[in-house]
């Protein structure tokens, strides 16, 4: 169990999601980045924040746990099979690994963290800001990771109608417009962080809920690792001077000072 910070009044599970069989990358959550597994990097920031009472990683590959174990992934949990299929949603693997933690003594936990290994960017200080929205806003039912659109703005999503035409997809784009006069600003999930409530987990069966707080994050650390070109976008992301401060967290990481 990680040592946690007295700074939340909440039990709050870490849940990494990293069942085997990629399509894109063969073992993508455990393929290196920069020297590391890629899902060593969730592990790594829940148990840095130490924030969590329980760290779980989600697996159904012994592989990857034993892969994994030098980062703090508990050994005695596997997910099973079925709920590891490429066409298998989260949810129901966060409520497996819920009610297995509370078969084994574990008390309920108020919040369920969800730390995708292929964003693997978020650091502790963005995870303790979620945390503290969360708890500053009881009527949120989650806690979502975003960043914010620049070029890629809804107004400038077009539509190509009989295959030819270009016409605007929504409300029409403005002639000439640059990207910071489009307003409202404009955001997406970048996958960081699922931060929800137990309640939203198991009453709404949703992750997100009704009511979701949406916590900004900079373009450095909302990098997303689908394919093998995302795994060199990520690696020149790592030595690219200007998101060194974004990134610099890590070095700790790679300098093989896990928090255990």
């Amino acid at each position: 169990m990680t040592k946690r910070s007295p700074k939340s009044r909440m039990r709050l599970l870490a849940f990494v999601p990293a069942r085997s069989g990629s399509k894109s990358v063969p073992d993508k959550n455990v393929a290196p980045l920069h020297g590391v597994p890629l899902a060593a990097y969730s592990l790594w920031t829940a148990r840095k924040s130490a924030l969590f009472d329980e760290t779980l990683l989600s697996t159904d590959s012994p592989a990857y746990l034993q892969a994994l174990r030098p980062y703090g992934a508990r050994q005695d949990y596997l997910r099973p099979a079925e709920l590891a299929q490429d066409t298998s949603p989260t949810l129901p693997a966060v409520l497996h690994a819920l009610d297995w933690l509370a078969s084994r003594g574990e008390p309920e936990f108020d919040a369920v963290m969800i730390l995708q290994p292929t964003a693997p960017f978020r650091t502790p200080q963005h995870v303790a800001r979620a945390v503290s929205m969360l708890e500053q806003h009881p009527e949120a039912t989650s806690v979502v990771g975003v960043r914010r659109l620049h070029d890629l703005h809804p107004a400038r999503i077009k539509k190509l109608r009989d295959g030819l035409w270009l016409e605007d997809f929504g409300a029409p784009e403005p002639d000439g417009s640059r990207r910071q006069d489009l307003k409202p600003a404009a955001y997406v999930r970048n996958g960081t962080i699922y931060l929800s409530r137990t309640s939203t987990l198991r009453n709404q069966h949703s992750i997100l809920g009704r009511r979701i707080c949406g916590i900004e994050m900079p373009e450095a650390n909302s990098i997303n690792i689908d394919t093998p070109f995302d795994f060199l976008v990520a690696e020149s992301a790592l030595r690219y001077r200007p998101y060194r401060r974004n990134l610099s967290a890590f070095q700790e990481l790679f300098e093989g000072r896990e928090a255990r």
